[in-house]
């Protein structure tokens, strides 16, 4: 069911539409939106909200409402009560009043603060809990704490979800409730669940800040769609291995990957075919098997239903996270933290793993193994869809036939790096290293007598002529096949050193 408890210790309140309406229509004419913003205060996105030099910054930078917007809700300082009132209006400030966005400082009769953090995200204007007391006092989060919408991973996680064209979407662990209302963009009624109800709460009090329509469920993963199929599944998991105090937006169990692994182990149940799947999380490599692999086996016995790409962004050693852990206050000891390592080290993991994992589901039956990539920080959905489809189109079976009269080309961010080396007084080529930085990053080592067959694929002419003229001229090795260079093209324009147009099944 959608949520309709709010937190006994919830400071904001669920009130009118029109109240809604008021407070986003004065958003909206002060230029309280995250591209303004960014713009004038010369930061890349919100998430270096926190890098600027407030004393450096002219103080007619920004106009009145939106340093009012900025100060009292982004930065969450105090402002005088009867200067906000004659800036916002009677009825904007009855209504920011209403739901909880101001109130009185407990010190400063006269002052007024917003008890959450407030801020424009992604086209739209976020709540999520204070990273400090609102009056200055000492300050404790809550265990159930709404993380911000705002930080680096957040907003990466964004850039990575596809479009729903449509479609019954789903974001677990749904937080503040950020990738829901992205998802609004292209599903019908984006569904977005969370463990706590603080978070369920706040995903809702959101979407009704953007008036925007949204279910916020509150449970564990899938337990409140119950046996609801979706054509979008996302999510961003907790990650962190469980020690010490427990932090429920952080903790993902023994090995920080348990929440990632149920969220895989329910999708046969969940995501229909033709449906996507997209969880950024970090996850571990054991001693005998890569993430990718271990996801297929989470599927059990409907894996050969799903294709698995994972976007490779960062590898973790064991000793890194434990490090990391230490040095992020969560209160790990030298003793505690040999523990964790040990635990770590017992479970098999060999090293963690962040990144993009990306999985289709077909209605179809087929053997394909997973596939690891190296994402790079300007990658997208639009790149995981490109090869998740183009894997699919080369399942078919008149494939090759197709590939041979195909007409593929270099890709323009293509690199060819030579490597040379003196041989009897003479400078000659040793190797040859074919390379792409987009989307997605991939290098090549090819024997030498390939790379001119590679250069030669200018979309000009098709593989099997290409192939054909080069055995004319005896260029290839006898065992080399028109079939064996059609696999090498496929693999290179699956990694994106080759560019073609395919049909989109």
């Amino acid at each position: 069911m959608a949520v309709t408890q709010v937190p006994a210790d919830s400071p904001l309140r669920l009130g009118q539409p029109e109240e809604f309406a008021a407070i986003r229509s004065f958003f909206r004419q002060a230029g309280f939106d995250d591209a303004n913003l960014c713009q004038v205060l010369g930061i890349g996105d919100m998430s270096d909200f926190g890098n600027v030099r407030w004393p450096e910054l002219r103080p007619d930078s920004l106009p009145g409402p939106l340093a009012w917007c900025v100060e009292i809700f982004a930065r969450g300082l105090q402002v005088d009560k009867e200067k906000s009132r004659d800036l916002c209006g009677e009825k904007v400030f009855a209504a920011l009043s209403s739901l909880g966005l101001l109130r009185h400082s407990q010190k400063h009769p006269a002052a007024l603060v917003c008890p959450v953090w407030v801020y424009p995200a992604d086209g739209f204007v976020m709540a999520s809990d204070r990273r400090e007391d609102p009056d200055g006092d000492p300050f404790v989060p809550p265990a159930d704490v709404v993380f911000p919408a705002i930080y680096p991973g957040t907003l990466r996680f964004l850039r990575l979800l596809p479009e729903a064209h449509g479609g019954a979407a789903l974001d677990l662990c749904g937080g503040s409730g950020i990738a829901a209302l992205h998802l609004s963009r292209s599903a019908r009624v984006p569904a977005t669940a969370d463990i706590t109800v603080r978070s369920a709460f706040f995903a809702e009090f959101n979407a009704q800040l953007n008036g925007i329509e949204v279910v916020s469920f509150c449970g564990d993963l899938y337990d409140p769609v119950k046996s609801q199929q979706f054509d979008l599944i996302s999510a961003h998991p907790p990650f962190v291995p469980a020690t010490g105090q427990t932090m429920v937006y952080r903790d993902g169990g023994e090995t920080g990957e348990e929440v990632t692994r149920r969220i895989v182990e329910g999708l046969p149940s969940h995501l229909r075919a033709g449906g996507t799947a997209v969880v950024l999380c970090v996850a571990c490599d054991t001693e005998t098997k890569k993430f990718e692999n271990r996801v297929r086996e989470w599927l059990g016995a409907a894996g050969d239903e799903f294709d698995i790409v994972f976007g490779l962004e960062k590898i973790l050693s064991v000793e890194d996270v434990v490090e990391s852990m230490q040095k992020r206050g969560q209160q790990i000891g030298e003793a505690e933290a040999r523990q964790l390592h040990d635990r770590l080290r017992s479970a098999g993991t060999s090293q963690f793993v962040y990144g993009a994992l990306f999985i289709r589901r077909y209605a179809e039956r087929f053997a394909s193994e997973p596939v690891r990539v190296h994402l790079m920080p300007a990658g997208e959905a639009a790149d995981f869809e490109r090869l998740l489809a183009w894997r699919h189109f080369s399942r078919k079976p008149d494939f090759p036939d197709w590939l041979a009269k195909s007409r593929p080309q270099l890709a323009p961010q293509l690199l060819l790096t030579a490597r040379h080396v003196v041989r009897d007084g003479e400078l000659v080529p040793a190797e040859f290293v074919f390379s792409v930085e987009e989307g997605f990053q991939a290098a090549l080592r090819p024997d030498n007598w390939v790379v001119p067959l590679i250069a030669r694929l200018t979309g000009k002419r098709c593989v099997q002529e290409v192939f054909a003229a080069a055995c004319a001229v005896d260029e290839l090795p006898q065992d080399f096949k028109l079939e064996d260079f059609g696999e090498l093209v496929r693999r290179l324009i699956e990694r994106g050193f080759l560019l073609l147009e395919f049909p989109r099944l």
